[in-house]
């Protein structure tokens, strides 16, 4: 009995499942078949938008055609870059002439030309940083230097003397050109430099004064390292100053006395000593201007060298040029000026041949 009833329930539930399946695809169909016009529709516009994408496009053949000119022309105009590029660098490359002489044809508007030229410009002028000589300037304190060396070195220890005194806020005394060196010259500042220009062109950077006011009393003699710095005179030359009653100090063999590495506004100084305030007086300048027109009236170019074959120059190299005991004896006295020359230079030169 229990059998038949379980079968009888199996079958029942067959059925039902049966007929859910019939429903669910009848349902299925349905929905399909609503669909269908609504992919025709998505289907057709594609189809449209195809076609309008054929009849508006170029040809293969005219694309691959332009594709390529185009890629010649890439390949073409970078080949151009680098043959321009190597001629540049050609060109930067000056070669001595086999034959010496005169430079003929494009070579010789090389050799006197320069293309990065246009690139510098002058940047001397004080930044808003850099203080006036009115606010850096101590009241009562002086700088003199003893200039050392020929007219060049002596050129390089002013210029280093100035910007020394805006480092020590000290007024600068017009320095006093070296006239016991070697070669005896007693031309004094004003003889050599355009001492009114001087003063008067630095007055805004550093204060100069023509000579030593009688008040300052008596004078500090001492000697700053070779290549000073900023932070050397503050530490070795300043103090100096900050003793009591002390208003003078004078450096000696002021001769390459000042670091050549120093911050901008000081390089700054430098510069516009160098280049603008230190200039020579007029019967130097038109001398000057006599002989290059001299020279260019042969040529528009000329080279101007200065062979340093000097006495003091010859002793200072050490060095036997064949003048037998005679030379030995001159340039032996001469090199005693240099302590670290004399002692051998008799003992052992080279002949220079």
């Amino acid at each position: 009995m229990s059998m038949t009833k379980k079968k009888k329930h199996g079958d029942e539930l067959i059925g039902v499942q049966i007929l859910q399946g019939l429903i669910f695809r009848h349902n299925r169909r349905r929905r399909l078949h609503h669909l269908f016009p609504l992919l025709s529709a998505v289907s057709g516009c594609l189809l449209l938008l195809f076609a309008l994408v054929l009849f508006f496009s170029p040809p293969v053949s005219d694309h691959y055609s332009r594709h390529h000119h185009h890629h010649l022309n890439l390949n073409t105009s970078f080949d151009k870059r680098v043959e321009a590029d190597m001629n540049v660098e050609k060109e930067k490359v000056f070669r001595v002439p086999m034959s010496g002489g005169i430079v003929g044809g494009s070579s010789s508007s090389r050799l006197w030309t320069s293309n990065e030229s246009n690139m510098y410009y002058g940047c001397s002028n004080a930044s808003d940083n850099f203080l006036t000589a009115e606010i850096n300037t101590q009241p009562n304190r002086y700088l003199l230097i003893a200039t050392s060396g020929g007219l060049n070195q002596q050129r390089t220890g002013i210029v280093d003397a100035v910007v020394s005194a805006y480092i020590l806020n000290a007024t600068l005394v017009v320095p006093k050109l070296d006239q016991k060196s070697f070669w005896k010259d007693a031309s004094n500042f004003s003889e050599i430099f355009d001492a009114e220009w001087f003063v008067n062109y630095l007055s805004k950077h550093v204060k100069i004064i023509n000579s030593l006011p009688v008040k300052a009393g008596k004078i500090v003699t001492t000697r700053a390292p070779r290549k000073c710095n900023q932070k050397c005179y503050e530490t070795r030359i300043l103090p100096i100053f900050q003793r009591k009653r002390v208003q003078a100090v004078q450096l000696t063999k002021f001769d390459y006395r000042l670091s050549n590495r120093l911050n901008v506004d000081l390089q700054k100084l430098r510069c516009r000593v160098n280049y603008h305030a230190l200039r020579f007086t007029d019967p130097i300048l038109d001398m000057g201007m006599k002989l290059v027109q001299r020279m260019r009236m042969k040529s528009k170019h000329y080279v101007a060298l200065h062979l340093r074959f000097e006495p003091d120059m010859l002793a200072f190299s050490g060095c036997y040029y064949g003048g037998g005991e005679k030379e030995m004896k001159e340039l032996g006295a001469i090199r005693k000026r240099w302590k670290t020359l004399h002692v051998s230079s008799d003992k052992k030169h080279t002949e220079v041949k």
